[in-house]
């Protein structure tokens, strides 16, 4: 089987770099080169570092494939589709790469994004660029542990890579992304009962609430989903981030079927035929999305 990228299906480090690039013209030969370097020079930082755990991975939206492959946009590859209902909005925003960093340690990530950038160089140009952290043991910033439905072992490959329902991309992932700023002060303001009505776990032992006591509003409510008895998967690899100003989640979803999350995202966004919709939603919201396809190890590589 085709190697996946080295961030995909490990484990979250205590730190992440989130970067969102736009390619510019006449930069395609420039980021074919650097991005067919990536999984060599994270190994070799990693090494020099002492870090095995150093991590990363490279995705490309659909716009900018054509741009560097000279091979067809895997099947399920489209751009981010925006979703408004009422108040609520999760927005498309511009991102042709998307380049993932995590590790234990904040300055290896550092030294890896600076080594990447200065490949790039003028070829790209920064969208965003997020610095994300663990925060109390693998808690939101809403105190609540966040991605207790996490696929683990060797489910996550089986739930984030493509197999062989599509056999040019094995190894690949999907991968949607979404930066969330939070209302924490409104959040704050609720009391404990409602915080957890509104997640659908309790807040100190992350247990479910039974199904009596869960609202059809909450969190797990909308996002766990069962299609012919299975439920749907996808594979979390996101980081709260922020100042003390704005704050939040990077939300970051691999899977090897886009369209999971995508049903996920719809029945956090609108209402359904009762009226309901992901509560959290009224205590956080979207300001990016997108969407991109992170190749194989030796797809990528096959660009040099």
């Amino acid at each position: 089987m085709a190697a996946p990228q080295s961030a995909i299906c490990a484990e979250n480090g205590n730190f992440g770099i989130f970067l969102t690039l736009t390619l510019n013209e006449g930069g395609e030969a420039a980021v074919r080169r650097a991005a067919a370097a990536l999984p060599g020079l994270t190994t070799a930082l990693a090494e020099r570092l002492g870090e095995a755990a150093l991590v990363s991975a490279l995705g490309v939206g659909a716009a900018a494939w054509p741009r560097l492959f000279a091979v067809p946009a895997p099947q399920g590859l489209a751009p981010f589709e925006a979703l408004s209902d009422g108040e609520r909005h999760a927005p498309s925003t511009p991102a042709d790469l998307f380049l993932h960093i995590h590790s234990p340690r904040q300055d290896a990530n550092f030294l890896l994004a600076r080594d990447v950038m200065g490949q790039l160089g003028g070829h790209v140009r920064v969208e965003e660029e997020i610095h994300g952290f663990k925060y109390l043991g693998g808690r939101d910033l809403t105190g609540f542990v966040d991605g207790t439905e996490n696929p683990e072992g060797n489910e996550r490959a089986e739930v984030a890579l493509v197999g062989e329902e599509d056999p040019a991309y094995v190894g690949g992932s999907y991968v949607s992304i979404q930066r969330y700023v939070h209302n924490l002060a409104s959040w704050e303001k609720l009391k404990r009962p409602e915080q957890e009505a509104a997640v659908g776990r309790t807040k100190d032992d992350d247990e479910e609430l039974p199904d009596e006591e869960k609202p059809a509003s909450a969190h797990i409510a909308r996002v766990v989903i069962e299609e012919e008895g299975e439920e749907l998967e996808v594979l979390r690899q996101s980081m709260p981030y922020g100042i003390t100003s704005e704050c939040g989640l990077y939300f970051v979803a691999y899977g090897r079927d886009p369209q999971i999350f995508r049903k996920m995202l719809e029945r956090m966004v609108k209402r359904d035929g009762e009226g309901h919709y992901d509560r959290l939603l009224d205590f956080t919201r979207p300001v990016t999305g997108a969407a991109f396809f992170t190749p194989s190890v030796e797809m990528l590589q096959s660009l040099a």
